[in-house]
């Protein structure tokens, strides 16, 4: 039975890893919150008769007539780029182009160069709807805004700040500097479509974005991550963005907006209201936003709870828990390949009284092995006298065919936490260990680990203290390691440095255990 459950466990680790490595890759996330809506951008108010905007490059789709327009193609990034004006924010460079005052291009500077996060610069992260042609405004030490002058009037104001310890800020404002009332149109902001990442993942996965927003804190709660496909939304997430494994952009509790539209491939629209503004009056929009790594300890220095964009699964608060001792032991350590198997000695430490019952489970059922063969022989036509005898010899000899699922079955959310915590990890991602490997978060480029850890697995095998009677059972434990082995090459080699530490740490345990169960 420990060895059926064993087998199962293991299943279940592999079926659980290849979700994630090969179907949820190519699985879209299922809609959460508002209603199905088009793949074209979002529906909006017609823009001002007076107004002077250009020709968009991505539009809503005017609600008067149902009309949708297409976000136009063919637009030159390097002819975008030559036209804008650099901002440094960080550690990101942002390219800033006059129409619609939109990010064409965000380069951020990463452990092993510089990152795209700007997909496609058409029509560019905060672009404003109807597209009007900015002007550099003002600058200052730790600010940059742009203006633009509508024919009735109304002036437009989108000004980029940032302070040491804080989110950056983008504040848009329409002034009323005239005598007379005048119309203010609905106008949306865009965020993305999509979002770039590392070499790495851009070979492996390169479309797996997502639309996800944090909902607000209920009645006890603490709110949830939610991914959504195209639709209309409430504008009441405490923050809302665009992500994929390693990057996010995303702004924090928007308000002032009527609805949050989301459209395919992951794009985010925050519109507005008409309204009327008054002879000196005003109206503002303050969004704090976020555009980089999904660095856990970066993105919960801010207090917005960014860092619940990392994704650990189901057991989260596990995972949230592991990633701290890992950032932990990277402090003693300086050194994120050693900081792993670290952790996973502590991991193992912790739950070496769970392992020891379940090897000392196994033991005892092997010993019983052969007097379990003879009453299965003795009473094979007598199934309910074999029963009782089974009982019988448990009783008897101390085991127990179940003594080894429970701790089993409570190292599972921990392994399957720990698999989350590093598949998902920024920290990772340009770190080295030692000799060739030279990036945790990427796989072995010369398949080293995965192979050392497939021969591991089989002589952890051949040290178990039972082994499966059944030829089938026998044939699949045997196929276990090379079918870990091929699954792993692709892994990252952080995550493959786990399993190796683990299986070194499992085989030392049963040979050191084998000889004390032998003598009982």
């Amino acid at each position: 039975m420990n060895k059926n459950l064993i087998l199962a466990v293991s299943l279940s680790l592999l079926v659980y890893a290849g979700w994630y490595g090969l179907v949820e890759k190519r699985l879209s996330p299922p809609q959460q919150r508002g209603q199905a809506a088009s793949t074209q951008a979002p529906a909006k108010a017609a823009a001002p008769a007076a107004s002077s905007a250009s020709a968009p490059a991505s539009a809503p789709a005017a609600e008067a007539d149902g009309a949708g327009r297409k976000i136009p193609e063919g637009r030159d990034r390097s002819r975008l780029e030559a036209e804008s004006e650099k901002v440094t924010l960080g550690a990101a460079e942002l390219l800033i182009h006059p129409a619609g005052a939109a990010v064409v291009s965000c380069k951020y500077k990463g452990p092993l160069g510089l990152v795209e996060l700007v997909q496609d610069p058409t029509p560019g992260f905060f672009a404003t709807w109807p597209e009007l042609r900015f002007s550099r405004h003002a600058s200052g030490p730790d600010s940059a805004a742009w203006s633009t002058t509508l024919p009735d009037g109304l002036t437009v104001v989108k000004e980029l700040s940032w302070k040491s310890g804080g989110l950056p800020r983008l504040a848009i404002r329409v002034s009323n500097p005239t005598r007379q009332a005048k119309p203010l149109a609905a106008w949306a902001l865009s965020l993305g479509p999509g979002l770039g990442t590392v070499k790495s993942e851009q070979e492996e996965n390169p479309k797996v974005w997502r639309a996800i927003g944090l909902t607000p804190e209920g009645k006890g709660t603490r709110g949830r991550v939610e991914a959504f496909k195209a639709g209309k939304h409430p504008t009441d997430f405490r923050w809302i963005g665009v992500d994929n494994r390693y990057f996010l952009a995303a702004v924090a509790a928007p308000q002032g907006f009527e609805r949050i539209d989301v459209t395919q491939p992951p794009m985010i629209w925050f519109v507005t209201a008409g309204r009327e503004l008054a002879p000196g009056g005003q109206a503002a929009w303050d969004l704090p936003f976020y555009l980089g790594p999904k660095g856990h300890h970066l993105l919960a220095s801010y207090g917005a709870d960014l860092e619940r964009s990392i994704d650990l699964g189901f057991f989260a608060s596990i995972g949230r828990v592991i990633m701290r001792l890992l950032a932990w032991l990277y402090g003693l350590t300086g050194n994120w390949g050693w900081a792993i198997i670290l952790l996973t000695v502590v991991v193992q430490t912790i739950l070496f009284p769970l392992s020891y019952k379940t090897l000392k489970s196994a033991a005892v059922m092997k010993k019983v092995q052969p007097q379990m063969q003879r009453l299965q022989q003795q009473y094979a036509k007598d199934p309910q006298r074999l029963n009782a005898e089974m009982l019988e010899l448990y009783k008897r000899t101390g085991a127990n065919p179940l003594g080894g699922c429970l701790p089993l079955l409570v190292q599972m959310p921990v392994f399957i936490a720990l698999y989350n915590t590093l598949r998902s990890s920024w920290e990772l991602h340009g770190a080295s260990w030692v000799f060739w490997v030279r990036d945790l978060s990427a796989k072995d480029p010369y398949y080293i680990l995965p192979v050392v850890m497939g021969g591991l697995m089989f002589v952890q095998n051949k040290f178990s203290p039972s082994a499966p009677t059944d030829p089938m059972q026998a044939k699949m434990m045997t196929w276990m390691p090379v079918i870990f082995t091929f699954m792993f090459l692709n892994f990252p080699s952080g995550l493959v440095l786990y399993w190796l530490t683990n299986s070194v740490i499992t085989v030392i345990e049963q040979v050191a255990l084998k000889g004390h169960f032998e003598k009982e």
